[in-house]
């Protein structure tokens, strides 16, 4: 597959890789391993960005290479935000040294406007970095995105490490660094984010992990002297009495069921979100917890948010949430899991779901 040209700007190489059972990477042939090393090593300030309203992934992966970063090359690494650390990840070791675009927006623009590296984490496009995206579109140093979306924005990037089959960006950082600098540069903290990241973005090993290599990443991870019992305690037993409530005021009167069609619809308003005092970051995890229903195969959660409205879609097996989630609302994401952002009302939003699906 070749990168495609736009705006006169050409992508050096669209890399792929595969794994097999000995734990090794079989790297497209464009790869050239000597390069990202190099790129590494000669940088002086490099910055590193994942997309806004962040998960466990994204922050995974970005305090996961910040920690590998800091141990083979003598720049200076400044991680960012653009909204922040959401405080259900805020024990990930590392994690007062990310800047927030929300907090300290000055800050942010003086590491973008002196970086001469770039790394961008799990986003497939400069625009999912929201308040930051137009100073790294004008940002002069080249741009290295590391992500396993589908449809890479391939051409708002110097070089592209994409892997959309892989389980997450978290075990394609530990791919990718292995083969760079072998399994001995991961420290205790290192392998603790990645692992993290994986767990989230895998609901701890219960979809996106049809590939082996999901197995073989976790197992050398858990090699690094991590505790994973611990790390699924951090990640799931997170809940404020406010928002255990919620989630349970959330399933009982805000659920709808569509049996027919094998769907499941629950729509959030800001009032409701601010009587329970459950804030965006509170709702992590509830699409997961409609997709519990046996009776559905898909579980769209749509919430109000300021001036525009978020959409979560998940599914088992009948329904692409990916191409459901683009056609929709130019979202994206996965086959299985899925997202998107409407500028309209909430009511109007919810029109054009039960429309699209013949609700």
């Amino acid at each position: 597959m070749q990168p495609e040209q736009k705006s006169g700007k050409q992508c050096n190489a669209l890399w792929h890789m595969t794994i097999d059972v000995q734990y090794k990477a079989a790297f497209d042939s464009r790869w050239d391993i000597g390069a990202v090393r190099g790129a590494f090593k000669e940088a002086r300030r490099m910055v590193l960005v994942a997309h806004q309203n962040a998960d466990g992934d994204a922050v995974g992966s970005l305090l996961g290479m910040w920690h590998l970063l800091r141990q083979v090359c003598s720049a200076e690494v400044t991680p960012l935000l653009p909204d922040g650390v959401p405080g259900d990840l805020d024990w990930l070791p590392g994690v007062e040294n990310v800047v927030s675009g929300k907090d300290d927006d000055a800050r942010c623009s003086a590491a973008i406007a002196d970086a001469d590296l770039i790394v961008c984490l799990d986003l497939n496009t400069i625009d999912r970095t929201g308040r930051l995206a137009d100073r790294l579109r004008e940002a002069k140093a080249p741009r290295l995105l590391v992500d396993h979306h589908e449809a890479p924005e391939v051409c708002s990037f110097d070089t592209v490490v994409s892997e959309p089959s892989i389980s997450s960006t978290c075990e394609l950082v530990f791919w990718l660094m292995r083969e760079c600098y072998g399994d001995g540069i991961f420290s205790h903290e290192a392998a603790t984010c990645l692992y993290a990241g994986i767990c989230t973005d895998t609901g701890t090993f219960s979809y996106s992990n049809d590939r082996q290599s999901v197995y073989l990443a976790a197992a050398s991870l858990l090699g690094h002297g991590i505790d994973p019992m611990a790390i699924n305690r951090q990640i799931k037993n997170v809940f404020t009495e406010e928002r255990l409530r919620f989630f349970g005021h959330a399933m009982a009167d805000l659920l709808t069921v569509y049996p027919d069609k094998q769907v499941a619809l629950m729509v959030l308003t800001a009032d409701e979100m601010k009587a329970y005092g459950v804030e965006s970051a509170d709702i992590t995890g509830l699409i997961n917890e409609v997709m519990k229903l046996r009776s559905i195969d898909c579980g769209i959660l749509v919430r109000e948010e300021g001036d525009k409205v978020r959409l979560s879609l998940r599914s088992k097996e009948r329904y692409d949430v990916n191409l459901m989630a683009r056609d929709l609302f130019g979202g994206g994401g996965h086959k299985r899991a899925a997202g998107a952002t409407a500028f309209m009302t909430l009511q109007e939003t919810v029109d054009i779901v039960k429309q699209k699906l013949g609700l």
